[in-house]
């Protein structure tokens, strides 16, 4: 298979997994700079353009890797899948639910698939927890409550971007847990210039959820993640602090009434079982939890949060 990465910034690193992977015959990257381009050439013997409709133009090009600006993907989306490409899109899908249903639309209308980078749900922490819920092994979820807490590493996190840039990928979780909210509140705080404080209530029938989101945190604090689920007969708590020196703390725990157990980590590259995976459901038209469908239902509820922290 041949694919196309559209941006040197993080399609630098999509770049790099694809390279590693005996499914991909061979990569074109597409971007502006020429000097970052001319050092993904020689680092990994991809070819390179700064003409965007050589990639539409290529009929050997099956996928598509969109790592461009939140707001340029619906239009190159809509391209190449025009163009007769599949499309492999960054969080968030779209920055407006119109421009997710347009790029779902025309994904259909063509006859070619749009998959997007939920890659949480290849964490394995995360998937732990699902399969839990899922086969309702210590009983029915009662409290969810899922953190993201940063530094200010990541450009501007103020209260109107933190939701689109980063508790998406905790909200997508949640909703695959506990599926759509009935209700959704929020309480959000800007700090500091592009830093903010948020949490999302999301309320179901008899249960709730909490999403958390910092980027108001000191320099010296990591990037810590995590989740505690309460459920009738268990508790399970995961966190994972991931400071700037490349040290990381992190551990998953159940607990039941008489027992605390300690539950193994492996250590996976989530975004690369994400590409792995798609190529997989490319070759073999399989059904995909990265379905676009899947990302359009996320963002729904993440701009339904925005407009409710708007009031």
């Amino acid at each position: 298979m041949k694919a196309a990465v559209l941006g040197t910034g993080f399609g630098a690193y999509h770049v790099e997994l694809y390279s590693k992977m005996p499914q991909i015959d061979s990569i074109v990257v597409w971007g502006r700079n020429e000097e970052k381009l001319r050092d993904l050439q020689n680092k990994h013997h991809v070819e390179t353009t700064m003409d965007m409709d050589r990639i539409w133009n290529d009929g050997k090009i099956e996928l598509v890797d969109i790592c461009l600006p939140n707001h340029l993907h619906k239009e190159t989306a809509c391209k190449a899948l025009h163009a007769g490409k599949h499309v492999f899109i960054e969080t968030p899908v779209a920055e407006s639910l119109a421009d997710a249903e347009t790029i779902l639309e025309t994904a259909e209308q063509c006859g070619r698939r749009a998959f997007v980078d939920l890659f949480v749900r290849f964490e394995y922490a995360y998937q732990y927890l699902y399969q839990v819920i899922k086969e309702n092994k210590y009983g029915r979820l009662k409290e969810l409550q899922v953190k993201r807490e940063t530094p200010p590493w990541w450009g501007n996190l103020d209260s109107a971007h933190i939701g689109l840039n980063l508790m998406i990928h905790d909200m997508d979780f949640v909703i695959r847990c506990m599926g759509e909210a009935k209700h959704i509140s929020v309480n959000g705080i800007d700090v500091r210039k592009e830093q903010s404080l948020v949490t999302a209530c999301l309320q179901y029938e008899d249960s709730s959820a909490y999403v958390r989101g910092a980027s108001a945190m000191p320099g010296a604090y990591p990037f810590s993640v995590g989740y505690e689920a309460v459920m009738e007969n268990a508790v399970i708590r995961f966190y994972e602090d991931g400071c700037a020196d490349g040290r990381t703390d992190t551990k998953l725990e159940l607990f039941l009434a008489h027992e605390r157990t300690e539950i193994p980590l492996p250590q996976t590259d989530c975004y690369q079982a994400a590409l792995s995976h798609v190529i997989q459901c490319l070759k073999e038209d399989a059904a995909s939890c990265l379905a676009i469908e899947e990302a359009v239902r996320t963002l729904k509820a993440v701009l339904t949060m925005n407009q409710a922290m708007e009031k």
